[in-house]
């Protein structure tokens, strides 16, 4: 999202700069780490700045991607306060704050930094809920998750529809890491749903890899050579499996929303998910796909059963997704959103 972003905002035709790679993350609650994420962003503001210095001059704003609990952005928060220049945000939101609040100092330098800004920009109901708990309704603005289909580019001379196996059956496509956690969660969904409809006419590409991967192949024991585990591949050659592949199977188990929904739908491919968290914010059922209740026994496999038998289900909801993603949830219209939140941001 945060290449999209800034693909966006070329699009709106703002000069765009990415000016450090200064990172702030950190895994370790401690004060001394804090301190030394502070100490080493200002050190690089004052870099930076005596750069801008030197060329006689400065940007009109700051756009943040991400800021939130474990990841503050104090770089942004001391170039703002040094320069007198705007703050705008993406995609601010929370963490755990840990079993005995080991977080919550960190917390509340991300939120200093949120409130600092003249504008935040959610893309769920959850980060706007969040934001609503400490600054006014009047600076978060609302943009829907998008994609910049021109930044999805096909793998040179790979060949990915021969991943699958041979047979005329439906090409299901799964993509996720293997970790601990959601991840394993929707391989769990996915693999005893698949094999509930094991008499069905289908094949499975897993693209992905991890510290579960073990535990996946595991989940799959019971499956014949109609599933194939492509492992870690380049972002080219995801696309390209995209592309080439009937289905999206992915749950999505407490996503965010996930781009991986809108990146398939570009190729007209629907997907078959969970109707949870921020899934239906990328994923329409009836529309661009199939969302399952994940409450409901069988309701995942139901829906898999349902897109692979009935093809003429499966082309309308591929023209659906396309038609979604490339028209309604573009980068062109991305960068009409950002453009009128930074001129009007810029004009006060």
């Amino acid at each position: 999202m945060a290449r999209m972003l800034f693909c966006a905002l070329e699009r709106a035709e703002f000069e765009v700069e990415l000016v450090s790679k200064y990172i702030s993350y950190s895994k370790r609650h401690q004060q001394e780490h804090m301190d030394a994420r502070i100490k080493g962003a200002h050190e690089e503001a004052e870099k930076i700045i005596a750069r801008w210095n030197d060329a006689n001059t400065k940007p009109d704003l700051w756009f943040c991607y991400h800021p939130y609990d474990k990841s503050p952005d104090w770089l942004g928060m001391e170039i703002c306060t040094q320069l007198k220049i705007p703050m705008v945000t993406a995609e601010p939101c929370k963490t755990g704050q840990g079993p005995n609040g080991e977080w919550v100092p960190w917390r509340e330098e991300s939120q200093r930094g949120i409130a600092m800004a003249a504008m935040n920009i959610v893309m769920t109901q959850s980060d706007k809920a969040y934001l609503s708990t400490f600054i006014d309704d009047g600076k978060v603005a609302w943009m829907s998750p998008f994609i910049e289909r021109d930044l999805l580019q096909l793998a040179a001379g790979f060949d990915a529809p021969a991943l699958w196996p041979t047979g005329n059956g439906v090409k299901l496509l799964s993509v996720g890491m293997m970790r601990p956690g959601a991840k394993i969660e929707s391989y769990k969904v996915l693999a005893n749903s698949l094999q509930k409809i094991c008499h069905l006419n289908w094949s499975l590409v897993i693209a992905g890899g991890g510290p579960g991967m073990d535990e996946v192949r595991d989940l799959f024991s019971w499956a014949d050579e109609r599933i194939l585990f492509a492992g870690e591949r380049t972002a080219d050659e995801i696309i390209s499996l995209m592309a080439a592949a009937d289905v999206l199977a992915w749950p999505g188990c407490r996503e965010a929303y996930g781009m991986v929904y809108l990146e398939a739908a570009c190729f007209g491919v629907p997907t078959v998910a969970l109707d949870n968290m921020g899934v239906p914010l990328v994923v329409e059922h009836g529309r661009t796909g199939l969302l399952a209740n994940p409450e409901e026994e069988n309701g995942y496999a139901n829906a898999l059963e349902r897109i692979i038998t009935e093809p003429e289900l499966r082309n309308l909801l591929g023209t659906g997704a396309k038609n979604f993603a490339l028209e309604e949830r573009s980068g062109k219209e991305a960068a009409s959103k950002l453009k009128t939140i930074i001129d009007t941001i810029l004009k006060d």
